[in-house]
């Protein structure tokens, strides 16, 4: 009877310790999962950032009069961000939004094609952007 005991109880423990092995593989799985849904939603924020960067940074430099105020074709940013590139739209504004102020609708246009991801960003600027002061 001892001896019966005995492999029931050994029976018991080898269950105890699968059930506890099988439900840390299940944490584990969800866990991770959880790990890598967040690290590709990191991956997805930081682009558009970047890509929301670029294009505040391309529309300063045309009202700078750094860049042309004019209509471009897809251009590469310079390394380390070439896999961006930026183009410039104007659009003359009807008489009703320009309110004879002689405004411009630039915009500027952020892709990276390897992420397949485009960001706009526009502003109403005058028609001639003023020369930059000398030193």
């Amino acid at each position: 009877m001892v001896r019966n005991m005995k492999h029931t109880s050994s029976g018991s423990i080898l269950f105890e310790v699968v059930l506890a092995l099988a439900l840390f593989v299940f944490a584990a799985a969800v866990i991770s999962g959880g790990f890598s849904a967040s690290l590709k939603s990191v991956d997805r924020m930081r682009a558009e950032l970047d890509a929301s960067n670029l294009a505040i940074s391309t529309l300063a430099e045309i009202e700078l009069g750094l860049k042309p105020m004019a209509t471009s074709p897809p251009t590469e940013f310079e390394p380390p961000l070439e896999q961006w590139s930026w183009q410039v739209e104007l659009t003359e504004p009807s008489e009703d939004l320009d309110m004879g102020g002689g405004l411009t609708l630039v915009e500027v246009i952020i892709r990276n094609e390897e992420q397949e991801r485009e960001t706009r960003i526009a502003r109403m600027m005058r028609g001639s952007v003023p020369a930059l002061a000398g030193p």
